[in-house]
Parts: structure tokens; C-alpha cells; sequence
């Protein structure tokens, strides 16, 4: 079976990979990241394994035109910037799917690890669904739950999904070639919600409202593409790349530090305090164990 793949990450690569040593053949539309980097990977890496990659140039023709050249019986899509006119896909008739990192119909939108973190799911979701005229709002052919463990991040679990999806769409290649319908999955007690990409407020940490638990889910959330959940001292941006919830009890005001030496204990508002790992501070990182060196002293207040 003939396989194409739409997407604009290295996160393509593992999927490519399994699905290629598995005698299939494979092949990538990709859309250039704005990280050159990115770009260089995928293309030498696909080149090492011998699957060929075509590099978009013009969004609005190229992908159509891949698809009319390479005439792939399934197309699945992951990471793809650009809403696809599934007319003149279904005129090809070709199934599409797209690979997307977050429960459905609850958490549509660009970036659902970010809300699945901050929001402190109890469990993480990666969902395949029909491609459809909206983002995001086609019929669920398969998902899978991982827990949401304390030391997942925000690159990690999309490493983690470029794994776990592999699982979906070998059961989808499977289905089709049995020539059985692919069963839809619908989810009644689930309230559709559409989440869109992260502003500035929604990073930063509101030491008045924010729990102990939410202020860390926020950097975990935000870590590392954001170096962290984001405050302020001394009328300076400081992020908070990693941090644990310490369950002593704080009488003080939100934000205080509370130890500067070997930890960075910080006062949160629902009586706890979180112990602050690691900063980003004037565009280096600084560990807890030095925080006193740079001016995080006992008594001194973020906000």
C-alpha cells in the first residue's frame, strides 16, 4: 500500500520510518518549518531511509498537485498549518485522516497539549479523525489515552504522540485493507470546545487566583517552547521552567519567597508553596541553588 503523509514537523519521522520498514510504501509532503533546522532533519534523515519528500513552496497549489502526481490510496496528516479543501481531496477520491494531539470534540484548536497540561488532565489524548471542511471537527476513527504523569512536558508528549500514533494508524491500514467499514467513535458526554493558540495572559502566572498545582501544570505547559510559565521580579520577565508542588503550609502572600538557598521556595495562593527548580532570567537560565546569587532573595515577592 502506497502512503502519503502531509505534515510541516519532524515529527513525521517516526511514523514514516515504522510504516517504511514495514515494507510500505511511503511518501511526504512537507511543508518547510520556520526552523531551518527542522527542514535540514527531515530531509536528510527521510533521504537516509529512501523516502521521498516533496518540499512545498506554493500552499495554496503544491499539495494538490503532490496528490494528483502521487495518487496515494490513504493520506494521513500531522502538523499541517493549512485547512485542506477535502472537495478536491473526495474528487480524488482518497481517504484523509489527520493526526491530531489532543482529546476530541473537547480540546480542537492548534495547540491542545498546552491546555491538556495546563489544565492538569488526568490523562492525555491522542485522537485520528476523518479530515473535514473545519479544523478539527471530523468523525473520531480511533484514540488513545496515556496518564498524565508530574515530569511530562509540553515537547515531550508531542515526542510521546509521535509514537503512540503510529499505534492509530496501523489500525486504520489494517481496517482498510480488510476491506471493512472504519467504525466511527462518538462521544455524547463530551462538550465541544475550541482552544486557540496561547497569548501572553495565558502564560503567566496569576499569583491572586493560581494554585500551587496550577502554577506547575503552567510550566510544564509552557516548557521548553515558552522557557517556562512566565512573572515577574523586580519589574522584570522571569519564567519558571520547572517546579514542584510543596505541601508545608504558607501563611504568606503569594509570590514570597520563602527559602533562597539550596531550594527556591515560593508562597502560593491557596496556602502551599511550589519549590522552583529552574529560571529563565535575562536570556539565560539560572538553578534554584544560585537563585540568591541573581537577586531571588528570602522575602522578595514575584508578581
Amino acid at each position: 500500500m502506497h502512503i502519503g503523509i502531509i505534515s510541516n514537523s519532524d515529527e513525521c519521522i517516526p511514523l514514516a520510518y515504522t510504516l517504511a520498514n514495514q515494507g510500505l510504501q511511503v511518501c511526504i509532503f512537507f511543508s518547510p518549518s520556520p526552523d531551518n533546522y527542522i527542514c535540514e532533519k527531515v530531509t536528510k534523515l527521510l533521504q537516509v531511509a529512501r523516502v521521498p519528500c516533496t518540499i512545498e513552496k506554493d500552499p495554496k497549489t503544491d499539495v494538490y498537485n503532490w496528490l494528483v502526481k502521487e495518487r496515494p490510496p490513504v493520506i494521513f496528516v500531522l502538523g499541517y498549518k493549512y485547512l485542506l479543501d477535502v472537495k478536491k481531496i473526495g474528487m480524488l477520491n482518497i481517504p484523509a485522516f489527520n493526526i491530531h494531539y489532543g482529546a476530541l470534540p473537547s480540546f480542537r484548536g492548534p495547540v491542545p497539549v498546552f491546555w491538556q497540561l495546563k489544565q492538569g488532565r488526568p490523562s492525555l489524548e491522542v485522537s485520528i479523525h476523518r479530515l473535514s471542511a473545519k479544523f478539527d471537527d471530523g468523525e473520531v476513527v480511533w484514540r488513545k489515552e496515556t496518564p498524565n504523569m508530574p515530569y511530562y512536558n509540553y515537547s515531550y508528549v508531542h515526542q510521546l504522540f509521535s509514537r503512540l500514533c503510529i499505534e492509530g494508524v496501523q489500525f486504520i491500514l489494517r481496517v482498510m485493507q480488510s476491506h471493512l467499514p472504519l467504525p466511527g467513535i462518538r462521544e455524547k458526554e463530551r462538550t465541544p470546545a475550541y482552544h486557540k493558540r496561547p497569548q501572553l495572559a495565558d502564560v503567566t502566572i496569576n499569583w491572586q487566583m493560581m494554585s500551587a498545582e496550577e502554577i506547575c501544570n503552567l510550566a510544564r505547559a509552557c516548557n521548553p517552547w515558552n522557557k517556562g510559565a512566565q512573572t515577574f521580579f523586580n519589574k522584570q520577565e522571569v519564567k519558571f521552567m520547572d517546579a514542584v508542588v510543596v505541601h508545608t503550609p504558607a501563611t504568606e502572600a503569594a509570590g514570597t519567597i520563602l527559602q533562597d538557598d539550596e531550594r527556591l521556595l515560593v508562597a502560593c495562593a491557596d496556602g502551599k508553596m511550589i519549590n522552583v527548580n529552574m529560571l529563565y532570567s535575562g536570556d539565560f537560565f539560572v538553578p534554584s541553588y544560585h537563585a540568591a546569587a541573581w537577586g531571588f532573595l528570602k522575602g522578595k515577592i514575584f508578581g
